[in-house]
């Protein structure tokens, strides 16, 4: 237990004008980190008087559109055996701290087994709502907490810790993202003098330059770049997966049915069909009328829900409620009531006391009500 009393846990985090939700997150952690290191790159608000407020290992660091090598900084701060990350908009809920703090002192005791640990993280689109039950829209896996000294950070956004052949550990702990703002502008600012460095993009970089044109709705660069990406040799299966999705979405905004359908079946020879593939599939056909269809594509997706989408980062709606919502809606359509009514009722499961499923609820029951009484 030596180890233990010496202290286990180093948190590190950069932040930028970060006074509304930093204390929130640190509320969350403070307790179990047994060193806190904070790095600011260049706040105009109280942010360091916050973190002040936690720590005195508040740093400056000047910003050079450059994420990894300021979360590199912070790392070579860090003087705990293992160093925890997180971002001023995510928090740790009360059960997983309980969770964590069981899994620190495993640690105490057999910490020289263990290089990385893995945990979940939780993307909640209602921030204020810190300690609310809402469901999660999308979650995901990285790597949480490491070894000092011996793992660092690439990519100037969409950073990601490179921990190679690590010794690794998985967890059921989850943190919760709850975003205060949206960066979309900033990321495709520095994404684009990143390629322009470059001389090109590909890899990842493109992968991820592809998302911000998509999430900025410039569909047909984005459309473009998901494109030559697909055309790579050596993208892994699951960006290829992602890629075909948001491609047929882009291709669904610019006016191209053909090329959204064939975008879809496209990611199928990339790896098994997945729940959320199978929803777009759904989709195409709903937005026909082809009720007979899109059930079928529906039910496809239900049956794969238990499968789950492996690495790759997907909304936890596919593979809980959100089919069972879709395929209700399209039984009623095609006038099969009793299958309309079921799946309403395994939504409202996930989603109990979700006012809009309740009163569907009411209007299924009226309309069987009244074809029982017609029978009679």
């Amino acid at each position: 237990m030596e180890a233990e009393q010496q202290g286990l846990f180093t948190l590190c985090m950069i932040v930028k004008n970060e006074e509304a939700v930093l204390g929130r997150c640190l509320d969350s952690v403070r307790d179990l980190m047994d060193e806190i290191v904070i790095i600011d790159t260049g706040s105009t608000d109280r942010t360091v008087t916050v973190a002040g407020w936690y720590t005195e290992k508040v740093f400056a660091y000047p910003w050079d559109d450059d994420f990894a090598a300021a979360r590199n900084y912070s790392f070579e701060q860090a003087t705990m055996p293992y160093v925890f990350w997180m971002d001023a908009d995510e928090l740790l809920a009360a059960q997983e701290a309980e969770k964590l703090a069981r899994l620190k002192q495993q640690l105490a005791q057999e910490q020289a087994g263990v290089e990385v640990i893995w945990m979940g993280t939780r993307l909640f689109l209602q921030s204020f709502q810190a300690t609310s039950a809402v469901v999660p829209v999308y979650s995901e896996r990285r790597p949480r907490l490491v070894r000092r000294g011996h793992f660092h950070w690439q990519g100037r956004v969409h950073e990601e810790l490179d921990t190679g052949a690590g010794t690794a550990m998985n967890t059921d702990i989850y943190i919760d993202h709850r975003p205060s703002a949206v960066h979309t502008e900033r990321n495709l600012r520095i994404l684009k003098r990143w390629i322009a460095e470059e001389g090109k993009a590909e890899g990842r970089l493109l992968f991820h330059y592809a998302n911000e044109c998509f999430g900025s709705r410039e569909y047909q660069t984005a459309a473009a770049s998901y494109e030559e990406l697909l055309q790579e040799p050596r993208s892994c299966k699951e960006e290829r997966i992602t890629a075909c999705l948001r491609l047929s979405e882009c291709y669904r905004e610019l006016g191209e049915p053909e090329l959204r359908l064939n975008s879809l079946f496209r990611s199928f020879s990339y790896g098994l069909p997945q729940a959320d593939v199978c929803c777009g599939v759904a989709g195409f056909f709903e937005e026909r009328r082809d009720w007979e269809s899109a059930i079928y594509w529906y039910l496809q997706a239900i049956a794969l829900q238990t499968a789950g989408p492996g690495d790759r980062p997907v909304s936890q709606a596919y593979y809980t409620w959100m089919p069972h919502v879709l395929i209700s809606r399209c039984f009623a359509a095609a006038r099969e009531w009793q299958q309309a009514y079921q799946h309403n009722e395994r939504a409202l499961a996930y989603l109990p006391g979700n006012q809009v499923l309740l009163g569907t609820r009411i209007d299924l029951q009226q309309v069987l009500e009244e074809r029982r009484g017609e029978k009679e």
